[in-house]
């Protein structure tokens, strides 16, 4: 059974975790199935494959966001449990396109889209989000694209 995958592998990864006392993997992974199960709530269904991948890269992004935060607020305690969080959850995303590869979807989308100026980028963007959503981080995809529609093609660094 397919759809059942990632949920499956959290529940082995669950019971690992609770046999060898790792309380942060434990909780980090309870959390995640809480809010597949509240997904599963929501939308009144098991999830798919891809609905689980998107719950797992809201929580991802939700540790990242959290991350920033503590460090801005001066919490390294905190800082320390979110990090420890999120790299469990990263253990159950989808490996993620490089660098590269996203340029060079960007670069294969670019004379697709005939819009110039400033709405360029959100037209690009339109396009590629359904595409790479999922097996991109979006920021780094937004950035690809502004430095392609650079005027002279210069890094934004």
């Amino acid at each position: 059974m397919a759809e059942m995958d990632i949920q499956q592998r959290l529940g082995e990864e669950l019971k690992s975790a609770m046999r060898s006392g790792d309380e942060v993997r434990r909780d980090a992974i309870r959390m995640l199935r809480a809010a597949m199960k509240n997904e599963e709530i929501n939308l009144r269904h098991p999830l798919t494959e891809s609905e689980s991948q998107q719950v797992v890269s809201r929580i991802a992004k939700r540790h990242r966001e959290s991350i920033e935060q503590f460090k801005q607020g001066n919490r390294p305690d905190l800082v320390e449990h979110e990090q420890a969080q999120l790299a469990v959850v990263e253990q159950f995303l989808p490996t993620l396109m490089s660098r590269e590869e996203i340029e060079a979807e960007v670069r294969a989308v670019l004379p697709t889209v005939d819009i110039t100026g400033p709405r360029a980028q959100g037209a690009i963007m339109a396009v590629l989000s359904p595409k790479l959503r999922g097996k991109a981080d979006m920021k780094i995809v937004s950035e690809v694209v502004r430095e392609a529609l650079a005027p002279d093609g210069a890094q934004s660094r």
